[in-house]
């Protein structure tokens, strides 16, 4: 199959913090592959492609979580009845196979019984904000369930794909895990490359010697340091907020000098 189970969420964003992210994360420990807008939408991407193409055309399940903030959104209505009309053109307007709609109160439930008639035969999943394990373990169950339903097979099948989904889901963690990492030495490298350059090329000797004075005070006068203007051309510092008289060191120029004392730079 490639990848381990794909749940499309279905939110609205004024739910994130509270209610979504922490979902996100627990399903995300039960080796289920999450497809959460926050991580997969960069700028520039064309939303309508990004959400209803890649994301919920793709997916195995889609989890809608309504709430009085979603029911507001019209990107959440927007995406309900895309999948809705997807299923009904698949001929699953009897069994909704690939949804699991989610309610945080009653009001919530009712209102959905009156805007998506559609929904309230398939099975509702009570997700309070402060949901217990027990809550959970009903949705990571419901979730299995649909996707080794639609794939089809004997119990035994379904008990071995799930176990390969599981390995699959893990392996792509740890490739996820390496490639930050391979990210953050070439980052490392690129840095180490152009600190030689600077310090080499002679053109920030004065500033260099005065190092331990610059990073002991934190502050220092432009007009007092020599080579500061190069310095500061070179992002090594920064013009201190307030007082165009004053700069600082960047990030970049914290950096700098810890590079020159683990090279033993002198």
């Amino acid at each position: 199959m490639g990848k381990s189970v794909l749940v499309f969420i279905s939110h609205s964003s004024e739910d994130k913090a509270t209610l979504i992210e922490p979902i996100v994360t627990d399903l995300e420990s039960c080796y289920i592959n999450v497809w959460y807008d926050k991580r997969k939408i960069v700028p520039g991407d064309n939303l309508r492609k990004s959400i209803l193409r890649d994301g919920l055309d793709k997916a195995d399940i889609v989890l809608i979580f309504f709430t009085t903030k979603s029911l507001s959104s019209a990107w959440v209505d927007r995406e309900v009845k895309h999948v809705l009309r997807e299923e009904i053109k698949n001929g699953n307007n009897l069994d909704l196979r690939k949804i699991i709609a989610i309610f945080d109160s009653k009001e919530t439930y009712e209102k959905i019984s009156e805007r998506y008639p559609e929904l309230t035969d398939d099975l509702m999943h009570l997700m309070p904000s402060e949901y217990s394990k027990t809550h959970l373990g009903q949705l990571v169950s419901a979730i299995w369930s649909k996707y080794l339903a639609l794939q089809g097979g004997d119990l035994e099948t379904q008990r071995q794909l799930l176990l390969k989904d599981k390995e699959i889901f893990q392996k792509e963690k740890e490739i996820e895990k390496l490639s930050s990492q391979i990210k953050e030495l070439k980052s490392k490298e690129n840095n180490s490359s152009e600190f030689e350059y600077y310090f080499n090329s002679g053109k920030i000797n004065d500033f260099i010697k005065e190092g331990e004075t610059i990073i002991t005070k934190g502050l220092i006068e432009t007009n007092l340091v020599k080579n500061a203007k190069e310095a500061l051309a070179l992002g090594l510092l920064e013009i201190a907020p307030g007082n165009v008289r004053f700069a600082r060191l960047t990030k970049k120029g914290t950096d700098f000098f810890k590079w020159k004392i683990l090279n033993d730079k002198i």
